[in-house]
C-alpha cells in the first residue's frame, strides 16, 4: 500500500441511550398489564355501569332490563324522603368513632402479650388468628347467637343489656355515655372477633423492633413507658396507622352494618336502581372517611430507613 491510500477510521457501535430503561419500561408494563386489565373490567367498568344505574328508573320484563333516565331522583329520595337511610348512615359512621380504637388498641393490646416467650405463645396467636380462618357470615351469626343464649340463659341480671342499661342510670350516669357503655358491652363478641388481622399486623411490626434500641434505652435509664412511647409506638406507627384503616374497612363491610343490609334488602325486593344508590353513596363517603383519617394519621408516622 503507498501513501495515497486512504485510512477510514473504525466505526464504532454505540449502544442507543435509554435502551435499558426502555427495556425495563416494557417490562414494567408487561408486569402491571395484568391488574390494569383487572382495575378496568372489574372495578371501574362495574362502577361506571352502577353509577349509571343511579341515574335511571329500572323496569323488568320478560325481554330484560329497561332504563328510564332520571336523573338525581334517586339521591334525592335517598337523603330527602328515606328516613332509613340517613339514620342508618349516620350511626355506621358514629359507630366507628368507640369501635375503632377499641379494636386497635385491643389488638396492640394483645399482640403486646403475644410477642413475650411464654408456654403455649404458639398456641395462643392460632386461637387469636382463629376468626380470621373462619370469619365468615353465616359463622359469626351462629356463633353470635350461640353466644347470647348462653349468657340470656342464666339468672344473672347484669349480663343482660337492658339491666346493665339500668343499673347505670340508676347510678346517676348520663344517659349518652350509658347508651355508649351498654353499646359496647354488648358488642364484646363482635370486637373481639374482628381484631385477628390487626393482631397480627401490630405483632410483626413488634418484632420487625431491633432489640439494641431497648437495650441502649435501658443503658440510659429510660422506664417501661418511655421506651413504649419514645420507640416501640412511633416504629409501630406505620402499622398501627393500617390497622385502623382496615379496622374502619371491615366495619363498613360488615353484613352487620344496618348499610350493608339496606343494600342487600332493596335489591332482593327488586328496586336495584335504588339498592345501587345507596351502595355508590356509602361508597363515597367511605372514602371520605378512609382520606381523612390517611391526612390525620401519615403526619404523625414514623417510616424507619
Amino acid at each position: 500500500m503507498n501513501g495515497d491510500t486512504l485510512y477510514r477510521p473504525r466505526r464504532v457501535y454505540r449502544r442507543r441511550k435509554g435502551s435499558i430503561e426502555q427495556r425495563k419500561a416494557m417490562y414494567g408494563r408487561i408486569f402491571i398489564a395484568p391488574w390494569v386489565f383487572g382495575f378496568i373490567v372489574y372495578f371501574a367498568l362495574p362502577l361506571f355501569t352502577a353509577v349509571y344505574y343511579t341515574l335511571t328508573k329500572i323496569y323488568i320484563d320478560q325481554e330484560g332490563l329497561h332504563f328510564e333516565w332520571v336523573g338525581l331522583q334517586n339521591y334525592l329520595y335517598a337523603f330527602l324522603q328515606d328516613p332509613d337511610f340517613t339514620r342508618n348512615l349516620v350511626e355506621s359512621i358514629l359507630n366507628i368513632v368507640y369501635q375503632v380504637p377499641i379494636i386497635v388498641f385491643f389488638s396492640l393490646f394483645i399482640a403486646s402479650i403475644l410477642k413475650n416467650d411464654f408456654r403455649g405463645r404458639t398456641l395462643m396467636r392460632a386461637i387469636f388468628f382463629l376468626p380470621v380462618i373462619i370469619s365468615s357470615g353465616v359463622v359469626i351469626s351462629v356463633l353470635k347467637e350461640n353466644v347470647l343464649n348462653t349468657f340470656s340463659s342464666e339468672s344473672t341480671f347484669l349480663f343482660q343489656a337492658e339491666g346493665l342499661n339500668a343499673i347505670l342510670v340508676r347510678a346517676g350516669l348520663n344517659v349518652a355515655l350509658v347508651k355508649a357503655i351498654v353499646s359496647t358491652i354488648s358488642q364484646i363478641f363482635d370486637l373481639t372477633w374482628k381484631s385477628g388481622v390487626q393482631i397480627l399486623l401490630l405483632l410483626s411490626a413488634l418484632h420487625a423492633i431491633p432489640d439494641s434500641m431497648y437495650e441502649a434505652a435501658s443503658i440510659e435509664g429510660a422506664t417501661g413507658w418511655e421506651k413504649f412511647w419514645k420507640i416501640t409506638f412511633p416504629l409501630i406507627s406505620p402499622s398501627f396507622m393500617l390497622s385502623i384503616i382496615y379496622s374502619i374497612i371491615d366495619y363498613f363491610t360488615d353484613y352487620s352494618n344496618k348499610v350493608m343490609r339496606m343494600i342487600v334488602t332493596t335489591a332482593n325486593q327488586g328496586k336495584f336502581e335504588y339498592s345501587t344508590t345507596i351502595s355508590i353513596t356509602y361508597f363515597v363517603a367511605v372514602m371520605i372517611i378512609i382520606l381523612i383519617v390517611n391526612a390525620l394519621l401519615s403526619r404523625r408516622t414514623f417510616y424507619m430507613v
